[in-house]
């Protein structure tokens, strides 16, 4: 799985426009092949930060998401941020569940790393 990440600071007064915005981003990336989820949030006590996340089932669909045109107006936005924006992509390989906080909490047949489930 790939994850893609942002974070971005609105101008004052604006977060609503720039989350009516992300919204859109990720209503446009669910019709492309690969899409897993996104989610969007604003952050505690700072309503002018916002975060957008897409989970993409593997590396070709996520490029091909950024070579669309929905990406390109996200781009776009991210030039209205009052501060740098943080975009990120992550190679998600190994995703551990609650038997590996049991196994670390009571020290029960502790898997290794990289023994999770596979994405």
């Amino acid at each position: 799985m790939f994850q893609l990440s942002l974070r971005m600071t609105a101008q004052p007064r604006r977060a609503a426009e720039v989350a009516k915005v992300l919204r859109l981003a990720t209503i446009e990336a669910r019709a492309e092949r690969g899409y897993l989820d996104s989610r969007i949030y604003q952050e505690v006590g700072t309503p002018e930060a916002l975060c957008l996340e897409e989970d993409w089932a593997s590396e070709e669909e996520l490029k091909s998401r950024i070579c669309s045109n929905s990406f390109t107006d996200l781009l776009r936005l991210m030039e209205t941020a009052s501060a740098t924006p943080v975009l990120e992509v992550r190679a998600v390989s190994t995703i551990l569940g609650l038997e590996y906080i049991e196994a670390v909490r009571f020290g029960d047949n502790l898997p290794a790393s990289g023994e999770g489930r596979r994405t």
